[in-house]
């Protein structure tokens, strides 16, 4: 039996088991464990015998290089030091490592674990955020941006390039390798020329200074929380070198179904521009990475067909995305 063959109780159960092994490493040894989300990692909230809280990540083997995972980590820790802005603290062992790895019955490769303190904050859906927190959360992810742009990390900092070989690449971490077989001939012709738009962007914002550094390439309302003290970003996993506009455009693609959307998006672009500046032409850019996005996550989709619960639609959220994806080639808008 293999673990893609387990149904997707099956899969917690074990992925559960195992991080119960590894709580101990961390000085938790009777904590108790909830299970938070499993599509691509698999994720916990620790609580501890004492109250306090913890978020235990267990990355899918083989999808994360190591030194990947390590700067995050590294990341996190920088911004945290030289910063006031509110984003997960890692949690070393007790031994003082960031990392640990994690035995799971059925598979042949341990999963790289990390532990991060738990932020306690509101979230909001996109029906319900008031537009100033719009403009609130885009403000902090300008300055997320303006903190890359003044930090340089150090050397032995390595995260994916979202530039055009890192969404479509055969290195990209959205590859979707065997899980490719899914997409129909339309569908791969749709997405060849998606490419091609979004690569004359890259060319464009290529010729600015300051239009690409470290993001945080996941920027959506489940990973932006209010806290008593402001806005804090959560789940740094797709952490990545990037286009700064990029990080705009995860958002603005879930606004696009709200009815309300001409406000959401002046509430998010006027929050962005009073701490950062916009680059010249970047409606049609935020665009393009909106199409970016969207056959990204068609990408996703294709490479996570071990999940039960992925493969289950996969074919017909793929169908879908891809029709709003001719629409851009035909009008320029989504």
């Amino acid at each position: 039996m293999t673990f893609a063959s387990l149904t997707y109780d099956e899969q917690v159960a074990h992925l559960t088991a195992a991080a119960r092994l590894v709580l101990p490493r961390y000085g938790l040894n009777r904590a108790e464990i909830t299970l938070l989300s499993y599509l691509n990692n698999i994720v916990f909230k620790v609580t501890a015998s004492s109250g306090q809280h913890f978020v235990l990540r267990m990355h899918r083997p083989g999808h994360k290089r190591i030194e990947w995972i390590e700067s995050e980590v590294l990341w996190l820790s920088i911004i945290s030091q030289q910063s006031a802005m509110q984003v997960p603290h890692p949690v070393a062992t007790t031994t003082g490592e960031w990392l640990t790895e994690a035995m799971v019955e059925t598979l042949d490769e341990p999963l790289p674990c990390v532990l991060f303190q738990w932020i306690e904050g509101h979230f909001y859906s996109t029906s319900e955020i008031p537009l100033g927190e719009v403009s609130r959360a885009a403000g902090f992810i300008a300055g997320l941006h303006e903190f890359a742009a003044a930090h340089q990390p150090p050397e032995n900092f390595t995260r994916p390039t979202l530039d055009w070989e890192g969404f479509f690449g055969e290195q990209s971490p959205y590859n979707p390798g065997e899980g490719a077989r899914i997409f129909t001939a339309d569908q791969k012709a749709v997405f060849g020329e998606i490419e091609a738009e979004v690569q004359n962007v890259f060319h464009e914002l290529d010729a600015l200074p300051d239009a690409f550094g470290v993001i945080h390439a996941d920027f959506l309302p489940k990973n932006f929380l209010f806290t008593e003290s402001g806005v804090a970003a959560i789940d740094f996993d797709d952490l990545s070198w990037g286009y700064f506009l990029y990080d705009l455009s995860p958002t603005l693609l879930l606004f696009k179904a709200e009815s309300r959307y001409p406000a959401l998006r002046e509430a998010w672009l006027a929050g962005y521009s009073a701490v950062r500046a916009l680059p010249p032409n970047f409606d049609h850019d935020l665009e393009a990475f909106m199409a970016a996005r969207l056959l990204a996550s068609c990408l996703w989709q294709a490479g996570h067909l071990h999940n039960p619960r992925v493969r289950e639609h996969a074919a017909e959220v793929i169908a879908g995305r891809t029709e709003d994806l001719k629409r851009f080639l035909q009008t320029g808008r989504l």
